[in-house]
């Protein structure tokens, strides 16, 4: 027997209040869906399930309650110049609304810092707080929770959304909801209720007697809160986190100082903070809700075709049943195959049973082990300034093709171990070479040795791309000596 199903209250249409903020956690890395996710682009940049990376989906979803300036993204400083670009694709004032992590300390310090930011400049404002990396099908029934939350957070209570649960899932945290709350007779607070209990992840049977006996949701790390009333619970609660992020918030840089973040305990935010309150409530809401922790976890979410297959890219399957099929990179091929999930990317193929996707971890272990650059980075890889596609290589030498976007420009820099020479195949390039100034167009090119100092930047307004042929005896990205960089990327 499901749970009973969840009717919310049909609050009033949404509207952006100069007291509330979002803040978006964009820091995590994982390779669960590997070989599309790896460390250095992990899922939230990604495309899974439309033209727009999960990022941009979940800032998306929040602005029709949050002015953009008001939209904190915390990510890590591997990710921030990406998320940054992202952001600037959907609204200028989002970019500015990035805040990087030196080092990941889990996500009770990476909140606590951005609502000491807010709490600053607004100590009594209204906060939700987002995965960046999760998928909503009803984004209305996500605003409306919204809404109910906000009630509870004016009470004083943290209040967590209470995912609806569709099967028995061991992959998840559960919330069970108690009384509710005192005088919610009516109104976006009829739909709260006291946080009973956390349980992390049950075993089958456990999760089974869950559906049936009810009250139990998935814990989606969705909640709101008053900023004061935040602080006040971290400052009781976690005493070396409040006075770090408060250093921090004094300092008020973008980039955290990484002797005053290190200072800080790993601590989840349900470790940390829920499971010792007791002003903590629940907002059950059935919104579609899927943590796209899985291949499995995608398939079920995307459509299907005819015969139940999931396709996405160049995909051709013949007699083929019930398998995930994506290709990022040429053609994918089946005949007569059922219940596999295979993904291609232009320097990696998984092949493995849809049963056995949970299991991925031990492969990844393995391909790290032997082929550790697969579970690291992609052929493409993006910039601040652009990207940069690894075409081909060998012993003494490496391909690239780099895209410089309008108006930015690499550092200025030098290699020990290579010479490189660049061919422009579009647009318009300035190139320092040594002491030369010297603009290059169409078909144009030059030779930059080894310890020259060279920089390249695109002065126009389209996009600039040249190819790069590196020789040498060594070819990594470490031997790169940074002189200058717009992007305060540290030097060396």
């Amino acid at each position: 027997m499901n749970a009973p199903n969840v009717k919310m209250h049909p609050a009033a249409q949404p509207q952006v209040s100069a007291k509330r903020y979002a803040i978006v956690l964009a820091g995590g890395s994982g390779t669960r869906l590997w070989p599309l996710s790896r460390s250095s682009k992990p899922k939230q940049l990604l495309c899974l399930n439309g033209a727009e990376s999960l990022l941009q989906q979940t800032v998306r979803r929040v602005l029709p309650m949050v002015d953009a300036s008001h939209v904190v993204t915390v990510t890590s400083a591997e990710y921030r110049f990406e998320v940054a670009g992202q952001l600037l694709a959907l609204d200028a004032a989002l970019a500015g609304g990035v805040l990087a992590e030196p080092m990941g300390r889990n996500t009770l310090p990476a909140i606590a810092w951005a609502v000491a930011r807010i709490a600053r400049e607004t100590p009594d404002a209204l906060i939700g707080v987002f995965s960046s990396d999760h998928a909503v099908a009803n984004d209305d029934a996500f605003l409306r929770a919204w809404q109910s939350a906000e009630a509870a957070a004016k009470e004083g209570y943290v209040a967590l959304f209470g995912m609806q649960p569709t099967e028995a899932a061991t992959g998840y945290g559960y919330i069970q909801s108690g009384k509710p709350l005192a005088g919610a007779n009516s109104g976006p607070l009829s739909e709260v209720h006291q946080a009973a209990r956390f349980v992390e992840k049950p075993d089958l049977a456990t999760a089974q007697g869950y559906l049936i006996e009810g009250g139990y949701y998935w814990n989606g790390g969705m909640f709101v809160f008053r900023a004061d009333r935040f602080m006040e619970m971290v400052k009781q609660y976690q005493p070396q986190i409040f006075a770090a992020t408060q250093n921090l918030a004094e300092k008020n840089e973008a980039l955290a100082a990484a002797d005053v973040y290190g200072s800080m305990p790993d601590l989840s935010i349900d470790y940390g903070l829920l499971e010792l309150a007791d002003n903590v409530a629940v907002v059950p809401v059935d919104m579609g809700w899927s943590d796209l922790g899985s291949w499995e976890s995608i398939y079920q979410q995307r459509g299907k075709d005819a015969q139940g297959n999931m396709l996405e890219g160049d995909v051709l399957a013949i007699d083929s049943q019930d398998n995930l099929l994506w290709s990022e990179h040429g053609l994918v091929a089946t005949l007569g195959v059922a219940n596999l999930a295979v993904v291609q990317t232009r320097d990696a193929t998984l092949i493995c049973p849809r049963e056995r996707v949970q299991d991925l971890k031990q492969l990844v272990a393995a391909v790290k082990e032997s082929h550790a650059h697969l579970t690291e980075i992609h052929l493409t890889v993006t910039r601040p300034w652009g990207s940069y596609t690894i075409l081909e290589e060998g012993p003494g030498y490496k391909i690239k093709r780099i895209l410089v976007n309008p108006g930015a420009k690499l550092s200025m820099q030098m290699h020990y171990h290579r010479s490189e020479h660049w061919v422009v195949i579009d647009g318009t390039a300035r190139i320092t070479n040594g002491e030369q100034d010297i603009y290059l167009e169409e078909n144009q090119s030059t030779y930059i040795p080894k310890t020259n100092r060279h920089r390249l930047e695109n002065p126009g307004k389209v996009d600039l791309q040249i190819i790069e042929i590196q020789s040498g005896p060594y070819l990594e990205e470490d031997d790169i000596v940074r002189f200058d960089d717009v992007y305060g990327r540290i030097p060396g």
